[in-house]
């Protein structure tokens, strides 16, 4: 293809790429229309009638009304029963005599609560006995009037369930599409620098993650918070009534607490740190080449600050279907180290540099699967801690840093945090004529309990569907999960490297399961495996095990749960040198 066809081409993809963006962000506010569309109309026909007509209510002057007729209507639907109180009255105002219908605020069937039911039976009892009741007269038109002029919390929030909900995702879906800037942009040199098709990669600076953060933080704060707090004092009430199980309704206020804390909390960092932007050196980061850049941080400088920086490449998919349909993200590549730091004009200069290997995935658009590369920046501190993600673009360019020159895995702190990793995995002990090492039962336990509660959790689950096939399944992916764990969890390891021989002992609790023993001659070389990996937030660890390989049979485990790569290849590298045996 001729230069011109290909760049041709090259503007058509990304022409289609917008295309289909643009598309997509219209079929995303039609989705997010008939949601907005709900939340409003609740709150302009449900909600707000009823506040304005209890603010003008509290006007209304008390007169005494002697009832007519009094009834509580009962409706039966298919799965709930619902009330309505009604009535007829007569009432006299400045010398003239009315009639009146209206019972309460709000004049509907519904079952929220006690209100209509208590109600009902009250005006029944009064109409039976020919008590009067009182009544509420408008005085600027003496014909209307109301028996019960109290606002309902529960209704009230019962109806912002649907306000906030519905209202809040639909029109934040509208806004956000409206306002958010399309990533996808057709340029003229999209054939040879893609990262340029995404607006936020248009310039080596790239911004963190911190201002979205806070910012979603307090939007999901508040509308938790609309819902939670009139649940709370609903269920207050409803306890003091005497409904005990009610008190289950505060967890709503208490997680509403805890998302305030949460909001608050990431404001506290924002205005503490700024916006951090990343400064890529080079730009973009380049596979088989390196990636590297500086952090300004609004922070005092203090040589004693350490900051641990994490590159990613990372795959993004999607799992499960329909309302079980979630994200996921594995982890492909991973570099850890810390940053080194001098003072700048804003306080704190940060500069990082990775070594990326060749052939990894480079940095593609947003799918539901594609790859992502992501840097993580984390420091513990007095007060609020410094936390920024940067999800940045890495491309094959093969390129490396012009003006960082220091490495972030070798740095000091880097250095040493590994010599304790691995002091800590590690446990070799010389021989006559060899090493032994050992590798005791509850080693990393807490990623393997981890593993433990959730496979219960699924096998219990499992074992309470009421179903021929979902319980099943559900008991048999608990015991899948369960049993490893338990297994590795319990396990211990001896391995003892004489001049003869290899041997592998494997006991639980104490108790000899299994031993493997090979001639020395038979041992070709040694190398390092992933052995699993865990998650938290977007913290990935990857654990590798240490393999003994034999000219006939399966590779034979030395060693296991070394955190990182790094630590397992310096593992690797010392029972290499000690034992003589060759690595890959």
């Amino acid at each position: 293809m001729t230069q011109g066809g290909t760049y041709l081409h090259a503007n058509t993809q990304a022409s289609g790429s917008l295309w289909k963006r643009i598309k997509k962000r219209w079929v995303g506010l039609l989705f997010g229309l008939p949601f907005a569309a709900v939340g409003v109309c609740m709150a302009l026909f449900g909600v707000w009638p009823q506040f304005s007509d209890w603010q003008q209510m509290k006007q209304w002057q008390a007169v005494p009304a002697q009832l007519s007729r009094a009834e509580l209507k009962v409706s039966h639907g298919d799965h709930s029963t619902t009330y309505k109180a009604t009535a007829s009255y007569r009432y006299e105002y400045q010398g003239l005599s009315y009639s009146g219908q209206r019972v309460s605020i709000d004049d509907s069937f519904d079952n929220i609560g006690d209100f209509n039911y208590s109600l009902g039976r009250r005006l029944e009892r009064a109409a039976a006995s020919n008590s009067p009741v009182t009544a509420y007269v408008n005085p600027a038109e003496p014909s209307s009037a109301v028996l019960n002029r109290d606002l309902r919390p529960e209704m009230i929030g019962f109806e912002m369930i649907f306000v906030v909900l519905f209202g809040g995702v639909g029109i934040g879906i509208i806004a956000y599409l409206l306002l958010a800037p399309l990533e996808e942009l057709a340029s003229t040199s999209a054939h040879n620098k893609p990262w340029l098709t995404r607006r936020s990669w248009a310039s080596a600076t790239i911004k963190s993650s911190g201002k979205t953060i806070m910012i979603f933080a307090w939007c999901f704060a508040v509308f938790w918070n609309l819902i939670a707090i009139p649940t709370g004092i609903n269920c207050i009430a409803e306890f003091l009534d005497g409904n005990t199980v009610a008190l289950v309704g505060l967890l709503f206020p208490l997680v509403g607490a805890g998302l305030v804390f949460w909001a608050v909390t990431e404001t506290a960092k924002w205005r503490r740190f700024g916006p951090a932007p990343l400064q890529l050196d080079p730009y973009p980061g380049a596979i088989g080449g390196q990636f590297g850049g500086t952090i300004d941080v609004k922070l005092p400088y203090d040589r004693a600050h350490a900051f641990k920086v994490t590159l990613q490449c990372l795959e993004s998919y999607y799992t499960g279907s329909g309302k079980d349909r979630k994200r996921r993200e594995n982890c492909v590549w991973q570099r850890e180290g810390y940053a080194h730091t001098q003072r700048s004009s804003h306080g704190t200069l940060l500069e990082l540099l990775f070594d990326v290997d060749a052939g990894l995935p480079e940095s593609e658009p947003e799918a539901n699967r594609y790859h992502l590369w992501r840097l993580h920046v984390v420091a513990e501190l007095t007060g609020a801690d410094f936390d920024r993600s940067y999800e940045v673009p890495v491309f094959a360019t093969g390129a490396s840093a012009v003006q960082v020159r220091s490495s972030s895995e070798n740095h000091e702190q880097a250095l040493q945090e590994r010599e304790q990793l691995l002091n800590s995995a590690l446990d070799i002990q010389q021989i006559p004529g060899g090493i032994a090492m050992h590798y005791p039962a509850f080693k990393s336990a807490g990623a393997k309990l981890v593993g433990i509660i959730f496979g219960a959790v699924a096998f219990f689950a499992g074992y309470f569907i009421d179903a021929d096939f979902m319980g099943p399944l559900f008991m048999g992916i608990g015991a899948v999960v369960v049993l490893p764990c338990l297994y590795f969890l319990l396990t211990s390891l001896d391995v003892t490297f004489g001049r003869q021989q290899l041997i592998a002992q494997r006991k639980l609790l104490g108790i000899n399961l299994s031993s493997t023993r090979v001639p020395r001659s038979e041992l070709t070389h040694l190398d390092i495996a992933e052995s699993y990996s865990s998650q938290s937030g977007n913290s990935h660890a990857t654990f590798y095990k240490v393999q003994a390989h034999r000219r006939n049979g399966r590779p034979i485990t030395i060693g296991y749960s070394f955190k990182g790569e790094a630590v397992a290849k310096q593992a690797l590298e010392s029972i290499s040198l000690l034992t003589g045996v060759p690595e890959a």
